[in-house]
């Protein structure tokens, strides 16, 4: 039985990490707070909570159930799932009623124009993340670097390509 003060941590930690993640990207965040300070988990299980919730239909931070279940087993992963996308689904559902309410204005779409950077700059902190956590000597670089090619100039499934790439990291002893 998982500790009641260790699961209301919890809860209240994946709450603010889900409320600032961004388009569902907060990937460097989790690994400062998760990893760093609490050491809840691993790197690896960060990484690898990572690349399931790829895998996974739906959003892909899935993975904070994963990383839940690691932290304090079911117990643990129950309140990161909650923590996560409770407080958030009731925010955007009232960010999005008032939106609706005021989209004809010229300033909701100037704020949009401008949080598009903002979340690029997101996706590429948890890309670094990753990279820095799974990719170690050339044959890792040079897997990575097809992946991403292969996801940029095609039209491939992009959970096929995880999967090829799993494989061929298994193949290789990565």
């Amino acid at each position: 039985m998982a500790d009641p003060r260790l699961l209301l941590e919890m809860f209240a930690e994946f709450a603010r990490l889900g409320l600032v993640s961004f388009g569902g990207t907060n990937l460097a965040e989790m690994e400062r707070v998760l990893v760093g300070e609490r050491h809840w988990i691993s790197a690896s299980t960060l990484a690898g909570g990572f690349a399931l919730g790829q895998l996974m239909p739906g959003p892909n931070l899935l993975a904070v159930t994963h990383y839940g279940y690691a932290a304090a087993g079911m117990a643990g992963a129950t309140v990161a799932t909650l923590g996560f996308y409770g407080p958030t689904a009731a925010l955007s559902a009232a960010v999005a009623l008032a939106w609706q309410k005021r989209s004809h204005r010229p300033w909701v779409q100037s704020l949009r124009d401008a949080l598009l950077p903002f979340g690029g700059g997101v996706m590429l902190a948890g890309a670094l993340v990753l990279a820095r956590t799974s990719i170690h000597g050339w044959p890792a670089v040079a897997l990575a670097a097809l992946s991403f090619l292969l996801l940029w100039k095609t039209k491939i499934n992009s959970a096929l390509v995880v999967v090829l790439a799993a494989v061929a990291g298994a193949l290789l002893g990565l």
